[in-house]
């Protein structure tokens, strides 16, 4: 499983629509928003599936980037020993 912190940068106008969308998404945990326009969020995916899922959040509307903050694949690596 791999672990991605992301802080989620919307239209200020937006920042509720994109929270609602992104707290329906199963993998994903929400933590606030900070100044009104970034979601602190946090993504637990399969890693193959990481940057597939990311981009279906990338690709909302009102979502202008997002910054990965940490990310971790240590279990994964730990399990293909």
């Amino acid at each position: 499983m791999a672990i991605a912190g992301l802080l989620v940068h919307t239209l200020k106008e937006q920042v509720e629509d994109v929270r609602t969308r992104i707290s329906a998404m199963p993998e994903m945990t929400i933590y606030g928003v900070h100044e009104e326009q970034y979601i602190v969020t946090v993504a637990e995916f399969p890693s193959a599936r990481m940057e597939e899922e990311v981009e279906k959040i990338k690709d909302m509307e009102g979502v202008l980037t997002i910054y990965t903050t940490y990310v971790t694949i240590e279990d994964e690596l730990e399990n293909a020993e």
